[in-house]
């Protein structure tokens, strides 16, 4: 009696973990060129006819992304190659045109194309079963004869909310801002947006620390987790986090560049971030906000 038992305790808890992979969300659909991932009502869609670019990351009916109501061109999260002197602006291959894709299990994989290109860019796209994340992993390939000096450049457009991160190392040369508002609290370099009549592009730099960002609007809040990088690492007239809004407050850019390397022919290099999205009430304070991000199953100083 005691091994039946267990046997049917055993078929149980199996039935259970099967249940609960399949809640968090290995599922995958396709609607024309736009793949979306989702888990419950965590909703994560890509476009693989517009550069692989993440087009819309929500929770129910509450989206993060812009979308080109606000730009015809510079809306949702893309991925670019840094510093902005020498790749800028970005190759259409990459930021624009079509990419192959592929469903790998529960994974999406988007290829960039390469006619007249120097690199070839590899997307994927999956969700963590453990924590509920949008695991992303951008892999920058040199497919051409020559040595380049680069670095992995993630871009995410959102509305205007507070967006905030860890205060890194002091680098007059690095650490600059034309954000008039922002302030430092608890380690924390806080910028909220204030729309203001007439306003000017607005732009911040900063070392930061521990490998996050973060924005909250109105009842959600976005981290994105990335490696966190050596003051030495960061590429050329940019910083390791930059904070971008548009003209008249359109949209804000939450920036986040990895490493500046030489990659040699045939050579590649792996840029890995997890995206969160957590729906939360209205109005929280600071210190919730960061309580939060504490209890957050990631790599978080």
């Amino acid at each position: 009696m005691k091994n039946k038992n267990n046997t049917v305790l055993t078929f149980i808890l199996l039935l259970v973990i099967f249940a609960t992979n399949y809640c968090y969300g290995q599922e995958i659909k396709r609607d024309g060129n736009i793949y979306t991932l989702s888990a419950g009502d965590l909703i994560f869609s890509i476009s693989a006819q517009t550069g692989g670019r993440i087009v819309s990351f929500r929770r129910g009916n509450s989206e993060l992304l812009t979308s080109t109501n606000e730009h015809p061109r510079y809306y949702g999260a893309t991925f670019w190659i840094s510093p902005q002197k020498d790749y800028w602006p970005p190759y259409p291959a990459i930021d624009q045109l079509p990419y192959k894709t592929t469903i790998i299990g529960h994974k999406i994989q988007m290829v960039s194309q390469t006619e007249n290109m120097n690199f070839r860019i590899t997307k994927e796209f999956s969700i963590s079963t453990s924590d509920t994340a949008i695991c992303i992993a951008y892999k920058i390939e040199n497919i051409s004869n020559k040595t380049y000096k680069l670095a992995p450049w993630d871009v995410t457009r959102v509305f205007g909310g507070l967006s905030f991160f860890p205060i890194g190392e002091e680098d007059k040369n690095i650490n600059i801002s034309s954000i008039p508002n922002s302030f430092i609290k608890s380690n924390i370099l806080w910028v909220p947006f204030i729309q203001e009549k007439n306003m000017k592009a607005q732009k911040l730099f900063n070392t930061a620390k521990g490998g996050w960002m973060a924005h909250y609007y109105k009842n959600l809040l976005f981290v994105k987790c990335f490696p966190d990088i050596q003051v030495e690492d960061i590429p050329p007239q940019q910083g390791e986090v930059e904070i971008f809004i548009a003209a008249n407050g359109k949209y804000i850019e939450l920036e986040n560049h990895g490493r500046y390397i030489t990659l040699a022919p045939n050579e590649s290099t792996v840029y890995n971030e997890k995206y969160y999205l957590l729906f939360l009430g209205q109005n929280k304070k600071e210190k919730d906000l960061l309580s939060i991000i504490k209890q957050l199953n990631k790599k978080v100083n």
